[in-house]
């Protein structure tokens, strides 16, 4: 119980993080930059002795420079959610797109489509349809729908990406820590080439405060694999992936009521507990 206390934590501080970004005028994609370089050392330090020049031989190797490309970029789409939408729906719509690679194993992987799986998956629908939905109209707008729309198409072919590969690929846990830390160095690559461009047209210092916010999300964001990992094997993961994700929509629900104060309608409730059901159904179906 104690690694699924810890993964809840620190997942949410994640999203605090990007929460407190704005306050404290940290450059996101500095921070996120730094973060993957902390996550790929941390990768390498786990895998001890290997070199990273062996993993572009590997089969799985494109697919980790697609996971890699997409983790930076919709890491960074997570971060403007949090900080502008809110980190209630920005939970919420990052867990509900295990919608996708859902239906990518029914189509191509032969997962069983039983009736609980397609329970929650009818609720999905409606669930987003509320959560945005305030007073018979929309209460998100312009790019603050687009953003927790896009988290949920970016983290959804991300996790379609890594089936495709754990179905095909990796077999043992090894495998995938490989896997994540190739994509880890990818994202890491992208987020340098990104910084020093901008820096160069716009004129940016790199700032030793964004640096440290990233050593402290680059931290957070490992441990939150690393503890999740440890659940996983202490748990049943039929019990520990619905718990897991339900507590992290609830708990971002309440961190962001009590500690930011952002508003939500009846609608927006309601649509949070139909999304926390859906998820639980999926999750459940899975088993």
């Amino acid at each position: 119980m104690i690694w699924l206390v810890l993964a809840l934590l620190t997942s949410t501080l994640i999203m605090v993080n990007f929460k407190l970004y704005p306050k404290f005028g940290i450059d996101v994609l500095q921070a996120i930059a730094t973060n993957y370089l902390v996550a790929f050392l941390a990768g390498l330090i786990t895998l001890q002795n290997e070199s990273p020049v062996d993993f572009a031989q590997q089969a799985w190797f494109p697919l980790s420079l697609l996971s890699g490309t997409l983790l930076i970029l919709v890491f960074f789409v997570f971060a403007s959610s949090a900080a502008k939408v809110g980190i209630a729906i920005t939970s919420v719509s990052s867990k509900m797109s295990v919608l996708i690679p859902v239906a990518l194993g029914f189509l191509f992987f032969g997962d069983i489509a039983d009736p609980v799986k397609i329970c929650g998956i009818a609720l999905a629908l409606p669930a987003f349809w509320f959560i945005f939905k305030r007073n018979g109209n929309f209460s998100l707008k312009g790019i603050l729908l687009i953003l927790p729309l896009l988290l949920f198409l970016g983290n959804g072919i991300n996790d379609s990406i890594l089936k495709t590969a754990q179905f095909n690929f990796l077999k043992t846990d090894n495998d995938l820590v490989r896997y994540l830390t190739s994509a880890f160095a990818i994202a890491f690559i992208i987020g340098v080439a990104l910084v020093t461009i901008i820096s160069i047209r716009k004129r940016q210092k790199i700032r030793l405060k964004n640096l440290g916010a990233g050593i402290i999300l680059g931290l957070l964001n490992w441990y939150s694999t690393l503890f999740f990992l440890k659940g996983l094997t202490e748990m049943d993961v039929t019990a520990f992936v619905p718990v897991f994700n339900v507590g992290i929509v609830s708990l971002g629900a309440i961190t962001g009521l009590i500690f930011f104060r952002e508003k939500m309608g009846k609608w927006n409730i309601f649509g949070l507990v139909l999304a926390t059901i859906a998820i639980l159904l999926i999750a459940l179906g899975n088993g």
